[in-house]
């Protein structure tokens, strides 16, 4: 066991070290009302992989923000009252992401709220598997990676009862899209470091 645990901490240290040494990535972060199957997002940005931001914006949704997740980043009714609607957002976040993959700490979940932030405007999306990569694949056709699995088998901790990684927070994050953005980059870049090239 220990000896696969070096293989996957080496193998996510190479994953962060491959895409930061290729550069044609970006790192997606939302907010959102809340955590549930009807939930949308609030704030949503885009990172360039140098650490400028590419996008950055709060979001008007179609149900009133939770009282928790408030607690947790901050924004409430008032703060996007006057901001666009994610359907009228759409297309200003695939011109920034451009065609490059897209990095997400919590992939699953960000993306399952891309979708119900778009289901109310009659907007239905699917993110396919590609086999080749064993990803899933964004709307510009670029790969989707999920940055907390690859650290959580970078941290390597074994949870014997769900038989994989234990899932890691995201260290550094201030619970802001751009501010988790900047934190997930901040990670991708210590796992590189990591990285011990033929060992």
């Amino acid at each position: 066991m220990v000896m696969t645990q070096q293989n996957d901490h080496q193998l996510a240290a190479m994953w962060a070290h491959e895409l930061l040494k290729n550069s044609n990535f970006c790192i997606l972060d939302t907010e959102t009302t809340g955590l549930g199957s009807t939930d949308e997002i609030v704030q949503i940005a885009i990172l360039s992989n140098l650490g400028y931001p590419l996008f950055n914006s709060l979001v008007k949704p179609t149900c009133p923000i939770g009282a928790r997740a408030t607690d947790i980043h901050g924004i409430d009714d008032e703060d996007v009252e006057n901001a666009p609607t994610f359907s009228q957002l759409l297309v200003p976040i695939l011109q920034a992401v451009g065609n490059k993959d897209l990095v997400i700490y919590n992939a699953e979940y960000d993306l399952k709220l891309i979708r119900q932030s778009l289901r109310p405007y009659g907007i239905h999306l699917a993110f396919p598997t590609s086999d080749r990569r064993q990803c899933r694949v964004f709307l510009n056709g670029g790969s989707i990676h999920c940055a907390m699995l690859q650290y959580s088998a970078w941290c390597g901790e074994w949870n014997d009862y769900h038989g994989n990684y234990r899932w890691q927070k995201l260290p550094g994050g201030d619970h802001s899209a751009l501010g988790d953005c900047k934190a997930t980059l901040s990670v991708m870049r210590r796992m590189a470091a990591s990285y011990q090239e033929g060992a």
